[in-house]
């Protein structure tokens, strides 16, 4: 659909309404019906007319030819002259007709033809102009009920996508002003329509959110209050002393992660955070974040293992989120590792983008659950340490970088996290891309 600039019509502009060529259509149209009636009556009036003098000119010859039939024929002689009459014999003639009275102030009464002439000219043409403008009426009126007729089924349409949800019925894919508020109505219906589901959307997801953040932080809390009443009233011994206050140190920290974590990805998803691309070696990236998890891994005796590749592979990124990205990465392959396995982690390059693997030998992720994996507070089993919201942080931060994370099973078993990154990104708006 085409978009207009401004707000002045021009004349090649009007030109281009549907509604503006009928009218134009229906006025050509009544202007040539009034040409024809014109023409039409004009020759009528006119036979009429030649008729009836001739009638009255016959009825004079015919008295005269009664009773002076030379008379008679001197006046037929006159009337078939062609010739244009002299000046002269015009005065003489009139002052003929003024000595018996007939003069150019005669009423019409006095003349017949003249008075039924004028008569019927009068009626005819009254009765045209009437039945003219009715017809004219009508079709203007009947054009502009079919504008108003579509108008208001713009306009009911639109009130049932405000008011009810509703698909917009009304269509209209003609030229011009109509098409253009037809089209612009559309698009705001759809625009609407999916705000309103955005907001419904959001609403469940904020209603949802709440209540597991609510729920993670239910336990953690209760277990606090417990042990610090326990510790307050002082019937603990030293030994269990420091287990509860040890215990209450990792709920807290577990808090704390959460805490953070949640906003990290509501910054991440609102675009407050700036990412800051710079061309730099990714295995530097991969080494900090396997030195990050490494304490956890010897405590599950996992093995970490990087696989060989390019050192100086370089790949725009922002090494601090990234390496954020890929512990998250490492620290849910370690944890659902069995003690006594590996994680490799490795990456295959292309001239377009570098793939990062990290995989495992855990009992893997059923099909069921791999596409919602990333999803917040999503779990694979309810007997999981996790919350959900490790995964989901990966994701906003992958993309962030303009790339994308995707997990699969092994044929082996466990699941292979792959983390594709372009040699030549188009980031959001957020990011920025420095060379070092």
């Amino acid at each position: 659909m085409e978009r207009i600039e401004g707000s002045r019509l021009s004349l090649a502009r009007m030109r281009q309404n549907p509604s503006v060529r009928r009218l134009c259509l229906i006025l050509a149209a009544l202007i040539v019906l009034a040409i024809v009636f014109i023409g039409l009556y004009t020759h009528y009036s006119t036979e009429k007319l030649k008729k009836d003098w001739l009638n009255r000119e016959a009825a004079i010859i015919g008295n005269l030819s009664a009773e002076r039939p030379e008379l008679a024929a001197s006046w037929l002689n006159e009337l078939a002259q062609t010739n244009k009459p002299s000046p002269e014999a015009v005065a003489e003639g009139r002052k003929i007709m003024e000595s018996h009275g007939i003069t150019a102030e005669l009423e019409t009464r006095w003349l017949p033809v003249i008075g039924e002439y004028r008569i019927r000219t009068w009626w005819v043409l009254l009765i045209g102009v009437i039945a003219f403008i009715t017809l004219a009426a009508l079709l203007l009126l009947r054009e502009s009920r079919r504008q108003l007729g579509e108008i208001r089924s713009l306009a009911v349409s639109l009130e049932d996508t405000v008011k009810h949800n509703k698909p917009m019925a009304f269509r209209s894919y003609e030229e011009g002003e109509l098409g253009l508020l037809a089209n612009g109505a559309q698009e705001l219906t759809i625009r609407l329509r999916e705000t309103i589901e955005q907001l419904h959307e959001d609403k469940a997801f904020l209603k949802d959110t709440v209540a597991d953040i609510s729920h993670q932080l239910k336990t953690p809390l209760a277990s606090l209050m417990i042990y610090v009443d326990l510790l307050r009233e002082g019937q603990v011994d030293a030994e269990h002393a420091a287990e509860f206050l040890e215990t209450c140190r990792r709920e807290l920290d577990r808090m704390e992660w959460l805490t953070l974590t949640l906003l990290k990805l509501a910054r991440l998803e609102a675009d407050a955070l700036e990412m800051n691309l710079s061309e730099a070696p990714i295995a530097n990236t991969v080494r900090e974040a396997v030195n990050s998890i490494r304490h956890l891994a010897e405590n599950k005796q996992i093995k970490v293992v990087i696989e060989e590749a390019d050192t100086r592979l370089i790949v725009p990124h922002d090494s601090r989120w990234m390496a954020e990205a890929l512990v998250n990465v490492l620290k849910n392959a370690v944890e659902h590792s069995p003690p006594g396995s590996s994680v490799f982690v490795g990456w295959e390059n292309t001239p377009v983008f570098t793939r990062l693997h990290v995989k495992d030998q855990g009992r893997g992720i059923e099909a069921r659950h791999l596409p919602h994996i990333f999803k917040k507070f999503y779990r694979t089993s309810s007997d999981s340490n996790g919350v959900g919201l490790g995964l989901p942080l990966v994701k906003s931060i992958v993309e962030k970088h303009g790339g994308i994370v995707s997990a699969a099973g092994n044929p082996s078993g466990g699941t292979t996290f792959i983390l594709t990154l372009l040699h030549h990104p188009f980031p959001p708006a957020s990011s920025k891309l420095t060379k070092l």
